[in-house]
């Protein structure tokens, strides 16, 4: 218990030192301007980041991506610890090579393996460090590429904005209306009620949920079909909710399913 509540502690200084990096958000906006083409390419279900990726600035980008590293090496969060040597090699990145990393990174099917290797560390690891690099720079993509787009015709289960893989999902208005969350880049869309988001599985006799008897509020929803799980919160029993904060507040439910024999349908290590 003592350990959780450390590691807990640790997550929370690390988001407080992120959290005051994003003041320079605003000088890494970009504009976005889709063409009929485009609009059709996305509803056909391909994500608004392969369609139209943003201009990035690297170099203001990368200032960003190595704060985050060294936050991350001071609180000592992370699937795993960050080697010492990692900042180092980042640092002897020429500008090229700082672009190259930023674009694979950013891009759901760029070289992420390749530069793991590259820099010595685990795709989980790199992944944790882009995520927390790239997540308020995709919202704020997100926020002004949907402003473009018909976001209720899209039924695909990876989202809309970025191409990632569904992080929690909510129950919303009084009917339970599913809508699925990318943690990503923090787009909510809805997704039909049964079915699996990850396998596309919709066979109800391999899907089931768990629950608590003191955290009504809480499902997770189970898969035996491609053994994931994902954390369901019922806004019709708590009301509105942040699920960022709600995933990090539920760290005992993945611990529940994964005692079961399941793993997050997003392939993310719990911190």
């Amino acid at each position: 218990m003592e350990n959780t509540r450390n590691n807990a502690e640790k997550l929370a200084n690390f988001y407080l030192a992120i959290m005051e990096l994003d003041n320079d958000v605003d000088t890494l906006e970009w504009k976005v301007n889709l063409d009929p083409a485009q609009v059709n390419q996305w509803q056909q279900g391909t994500p608004a980041l392969a369609v139209c990726p943003p201009e990035i600035n690297p170099e203001k980008l990368f200032t960003r991506f190595y704060s985050v590293a060294e936050a991350c090496q001071k609180w000592q969060v992370g699937p795993q610890p960050l080697p010492e040597d990692f900042l180092v090699a980042l640092k002897q990145l020429d500008e090229d090579q700082r672009k190259d990393l930023l674009n694979s990174l950013l891009l759901i099917n760029g070289h992420k393996a390749r530069w793991a290797k590259e820099l010595r560390v685990s795709a989980e690891l790199l992944d944790f460090i882009a995520l927390n690099t790239f997540k308020p720079l995709l919202k704020s993509y997100g926020q002004a590429v949907l402003k473009q787009l018909p976001l209720t015709s899209w039924t695909a289960s990876h989202c809309p904005v970025c191409g990632d893989q569904p992080t929690m999902a909510k129950l919303v208005g009084k009917e339970g209306a599913r809508k699925l969350y990318c943690g990503r880049c923090e787009t909510e869309w809805r997704y039909k009620r049964l079915g699996c988001p990850y396998c596309e599985d919709d066979n109800a006799s391999e899907a089931s949920f768990i629950t608590l008897e003191d955290k009504k509020q809480y499902r997770v929803y189970l898969c035996d079909h491609c053994k994931s799980y994902l954390k369901t919160v019922d806004e019709r029993v708590v009301g509105e909710v942040d699920l960022f904060c709600e995933d990090l507040a539920t760290a005992d439910l993945d611990e529940l399913a994964r005692a079961e024999g399941y793993r997050r349908g997003d392939r993310r290590q719990q911190v």
